[in-house]
């Protein structure tokens, strides 16, 4: 029995992808310009960035099946259309978490140190929207 394998377009600027999907699938890495209803034609999956704007323009006759977004959020993504054609959306959320946190505690120990206090000592509030907030 053989299996075909499932072509996946990635867009080539997503730092750190390349080399990662091809033991799964044919992967074709485009530039988020060159991502098109044409490109996806033939592909049962789409990496993409906030660039690329899945919707049925882009989506309609190509036999996707899955998006993936190499971000937090996904609305350049047409949630309802996908729900209703079975495509499967998955996104990046809480990625980056960890590396704002600490990005947070380099910021408050630097207002700190410039005050000369330590944080114990002061009062502070951070106010945020979504996971990371």
């Amino acid at each position: 029995m053989t299996t075909e394998r499932k072509i996946v377009v990635i867009d080539s600027e997503i730092p750190f992808i390349q080399g990662l999907f091809e033991p799964y699938a044919d992967v074709r890495y485009l530039r988020r310009n060159e991502i098109n209803r044409r490109a996806l034609e033939d592909a049962d999956g789409v990496i993409i960035r906030t660039g690329t704007r899945c919707t049925p323009a882009l989506l309609e006759g190509t036999k996707v099946s899955f998006i993936g977004t190499a971000t937090v959020g996904t609305d350049h993504i047409d949630m309802g259309y996908c729900a209703r054609s079975g495509i499967t959306v998955a996104s990046a959320a809480g990625c980056n978490a960890f590396a704002v946190a600490q990005y947070v505690l380099c910021a408050l120990l630097s207002i700190a140190s410039k005050q000369g206090k330590k944080l114990k000592s002061m009062t502070m509030g951070i106010i945020g929207v979504g996971n990371i907030g």
